[in-house]
């Protein structure tokens, strides 16, 4: 069958037609429906933005507070190291960590740790909240506190206030400011989580406050304030899954109480080290655990306590004042709790023999 093209295009004309026309009808009938809703092709939806209440909560207070009283600090360090073809070399590397002013002339408390590998006090550079840089002397350290103090050149410096440790409470707010990673300053909260907690660190055990707040390599030295911006401890570890993993536990971070760190950073201002600590001269094989029980003498300090009273290296120590000793931790636990001049009585095993040795404590080197 022939079609026609021109009745085709009259037919597609009058259909576009009618569906024009019904569409313009139901328009009109919508709006006469629904006046106040008339939509305009050309109109434009503009959104409003309500910005949230920016009154200062209490934490944005005590962060503003303490802030600028926080630093980084980098160490550069010398290490020799033994390669059996090329022998003894020494690399250079960077330590990373925080600290925190405690005196408007510019006196700084951080962790030992973060500063034991300067080998001069050029070595040690602090950088103000201001991006501001300058070296910094070491006024004195405590390896058994794992605490440290340093001098820089301030004037009117803006210093920490300290709380006071023995009345903080579990579940208080915790702001813990450093320098994390080793990339600036920054802030997390938490709560204080443990009170007391004792840990053991590096062949010492601490009494020490436990917090959830994050704080990652590099915090060492910050601060752990209250809400108020009052200094309640130093930042110095973090804890890891096992002794034998490197993973750390997220949760578990901790900082030597302010009570503790405001009494030893006396000690060094004034003195260097810390006086009237009791020691028994000796060094111990900390990789090494005596079959028999006991622990290790691998040196004696000349003209110390242990060797004065006999002691010497290879013997074992069993027990002091009838106390077992079975870690360096244990033997430096017992030692707190006495004092310069105390007599004490050391069980050793040398050999085969056990022997009793009566020892005058003296004075600690650090």
């Amino acid at each position: 069958m022939k079609i026609n093209f021109k009745t085709l295009l009259v037919v597609f004309l009058v259909a576009l037609l009618g569906a024009g026309i019904g569409t313009y009808g139901m328009m009109e009938f919508y709006n006469k429906a629904h006046p106040n809703q008339n939509i305009k092709p050309e109109s434009t939806v503009i959104s409003e933005v309500q910005y949230a209440d920016s009154a200062k909560t209490d934490f944005v207070k005590a962060i503003e507070k303490t802030y600028d009283s926080v630093v980084e600090i980098t160490v550069t360090y010398e290490a020799t190291t033994y390669n059996w073809f090329y022998g003894n070399q020494t690399t250079s590397g960077v330590a990373k960590g925080s600290g925190v002013i405690i005196s408007s002339d510019g006196y700084i408390v951080t962790n030992n740790h973060v500063v034991d590998t300067a080998t001069s006090d050029d070595a040690i550079q602090i950088k103000m909240s201001n991006g501001e840089t300058m070296g910094a002397k070491l006024i004195g350290k405590d390896s058994r506190t794992d605490l440290a103090v340093l001098k820089v050149d301030l004037q009117n410096a803006k210093y920490v206030s300290f709380a006071d440790s023995d009345q903080l409470v579990l579940g208080q707010d915790a702001i813990a400011i450093g320098n994390p990673l080793g990339e600036g300053l920054s802030c997390s909260n938490g709560i204080v989580s443990a009170l007391s907690k004792e840990i053991y660190i590096d062949n010492v055990y601490m009494s020490v406050i436990q917090t959830n707040a994050a704080v990652n390599e590099g915090n060492s030295g910050g601060g752990l304030f209250d809400i108020n911006g009052n200094l309640i401890g130093i930042v110095n570890a973090k804890d890891k899954s096992s002794a034998y993993s490197s993973v750390s536990v997220e949760g578990m971070g901790y900082a030597i109480p302010s009570n503790t760190v405001k009494r030893i950073v006396d000690e060094l201002i004034e003195n260097g080290y810390v006086k009237d600590r009791a020691a028994l001269g000796v060094s111990i094989y900390t990789q090494y655990v005596s079959q028999t029980g006991g622990v290790i003498v691998s040196d004696v300090t000349e003209g110390g306590s242990a060797q004065l009273a006999g002691i010497l290296p290879n013997d074992v120590i069993l027990t002091v004042d009838d106390v077992e000793v079975n870690s360096f931790a244990d033997l430096s636990k017992f030692l707190d709790s006495k004092a310069v001049g105390d007599v004490v009585k050391v069980k050793v095993l040398r050999k085969t023999d056990t022997m009793t040795f009566d020892v005058t404590l003296q004075q600690s080197a650090n």
